[in-house]
């Protein structure tokens, strides 16, 4: 009730009230006008420490570790593991020929132990 009088009073009846009002109490007004800071203050308090946190997590956790041993690091380590093979395969028969022939020798050994 005290509000809606208050109200009526500022804006029905004495509509150049909170003109005169907001001049003589500038700082007031301000700290009235700017929602007591609140939004400033959640802002340094909750928003600017999680977005810090955030970030750090997304370069070490997420780029390092995730990435490093996820997708990234297997993709990788397939690409190591083909350009050694690569070396291996020369595409001369008689090199083919050699390799199964040692490995027929070695099977053989293994069997007679």
């Amino acid at each position: 009730v005290i509000g809606l009088l208050v109200a009526w009073k500022f804006y029905i009846r004495s509509p150049e009230l909170p003109r005169s009002v907001a001049a003589n109490h500038r700082l007031l007004y301000a700290f009235l006008l700017n929602k007591w800071y609140f939004d400033e203050l959640y802002d340094i308090l909750f928003v600017q420490p999680a977005k810090r946190l955030g970030r750090f997590l997304w370069k070490t956790g997420d780029g390092t570790i995730i990435d490093g041993l996820g997708p990234d690091g297997i993709s990788a380590r397939v690409v190591d593991v083909t350009n050694r093979v690569v070396k291996l395969q020369t595409g001369y028969l008689y090199h083919y020929a050699f390799a199964m022939l040692i490995g027929v020798a070695a099977l053989v050994t293994w069997m007679m132990l």
